[in-house]
């Protein structure tokens, strides 16, 4: 099933004379959304989208235990990333590109790796794996729920997974390492592999192994069998986040496919008063971003109707958007802040969009939301990043790549992922 919600922009063309261009969010309005949505939905991002990558990490993490002081022939990749080299490369080996599953990290770069008759490095792979490969993405997760610790070694809870897979999966011994089982000799052939890996600098595994196969096999993301998925279901219903668990127990009643907005209204009335207070913050503050991201990204398509006439405060005040925008946001703003006060989660708030609490006309709001672009920009890291908008004349004039054909429309689509449809992903890929 897919779900609605709200994909990460992609970064714009890179510009010769800038450091960066820092296309994402404009307005600054994301670490608050973060935030929040730690607080309803601890452990998890909106990135994670197969839990089963857990059980791959903690399979991982058993077998580079013994490998955590060998150096690698490139100096940068690490035994977790040559385990996963392991991974991605057999999935992609094995599995025809029209029957790949949805959302495996570094699949697309690996099986053009493979079509050019090369393999998985530091040099052909994932650029920063250690963020956006299946450990980094999922690394919050398993050590939230104790599956690796922060170097990606066996936690607490790590045998508690890879028990319900060796089972499943005929690898039983895997996790003592017992030798003459099948899992023990499996253990220590991956241990092996990746060993070779770090000393060759890529994956040296034959493209014809068995060993590809077994892991394709083992470890599709849609396939574990129901011991596992109960494991797992297990770190997402149990442990010390009451509220997240609360939250997982009203997903499993919505079998409807629903925008994360639509979710929290329907679990609302339902919750506990403690969790109720937490949806409540989360909604307030989208529904006063929600009008702030619409007045800015109105102003980008105005402006690229516009062509090279320059935008002006006058000309687009009395735009529909930009005019409900001035009336409503100091009120979007008054109900965000206090809802978020209410659980002691209004942190920099006032500090970082307070301005948007006073009563402005359409005119002078105009003023604000480009001031509150390029000072946003400005303070980008490392050393600031231009804004979207040019001052030509007497106004401004977009930029090429920030100008939009459509103007946005103000509905209930939240500017930011909560976290609540990764989380429902997690429970739908584990159900019994």
């Amino acid at each position: 099933m897919t779900l609605a919600g709200l994909a990460l922009p992609e970064l714009s063309a890179f510009d010769p004379p800038l450091a960066g261009e820092g296309s994402l969010d404009p307005m600054g309005l994301a670490a608050i959304s973060d935030r929040l949505a730690d607080r309803l939905v601890p452990g998890l991002r909106a990135r994670m989208q197969r839990i089963r990558f857990v059980t791959a990490m903690a399979i991982g993490a058993m077998v580079c235990e013994t490998l955590i002081d060998e150096m690698s022939a490139d100096g940068i990749s690490t035994p977790s990333i040559c385990f996963e080299w392991l991974v991605v490369e057999g999935l992609v080996r094995r599995i025809p590109p029209q029957d790949m599953p949805r959302g495996v990290p570094g699949s697309q770069k690996a099986r053009a790796v493979v079509k050019r008759g090369q393999r998985l490095s530091a040099a052909t792979y994932l650029k920063s794996p250690s963020v956006f490969g299946f450990n980094g993405i999922y690394k919050p997760f398993a050590l939230d729920a104790q599956i690796v610790s922060s170097e990606l070694e066996p936690g607490p809870r790590c045998a508690e997974i890879t028990r319900s897979w060796e089972a499943e999966q005929g690898f039983v011994g895997f996790t003592d390492a017992v030798p003459g089982t099948d899992g023990g000799r499996l253990r220590t052939q991956l241990r092996d592999q990746v060993r070779d890996a770090l000393h060759a600098g890529r994956c040296t595994t034959g493209p014809s192994s068995w060993l590809f196969g077994r892991l394709a096999a083992s470890l599709h993301p849609y396939e574990a069998g129901p011991e596992e998925r109960h494991s797992l279901r297990t770190l997402i219903t149990t442990g010390d986040h009451e509220s997240r668990t609360e939250l997982a127990h009203h997903l499993e009643r919505i079998t409807d496919e629903l925008s994360e907005a639509a979710m929290l209204d329907a679990v609302r009335p339902f919750t506990s008063p403690t969790l109720r207070r937490i949806i409540d913050a989360v909604v307030a503050y989208e529904r006063f971003a929600i009008l702030v991201d619409a007045a800015f990204r109105t102003l980008c398509a105005v402006s690229h109707s516009m062509g090279a006439q320059p935008l002006t405060a006058t000309s687009v005040a009395q735009h529909v958007t930009i005019a409900r925008c001035a009336q409503q946001l100091p009120s979007r703003y008054s109900r965000a802040a206090e809802r978020m006060a209410a659980i002691d989660a209004e942190g920099n708030l006032e500090e970082r969009l307070g301005e948007f609490a006073i009563p402005r006309s359409a005119n002078e709001l105009v003023g604000l939301l480009l001031e509150h672009h390029e000072r946003i920009q400005a303070d980008k890291p490392p050393q600031g990043k231009r804004s979207w908008f040019e001052p030509f004349r007497d106004g401004w004039v977009v930029r090429d790549p920030y100008g939009q054909v459509e103007q946005p429309a103000l509905g209930n689509t939240y500017v930011h992922p909560v976290r609540v449809a990764a989380l429902r992903r997690f429970l739908e890929d584990t159900v019994l």
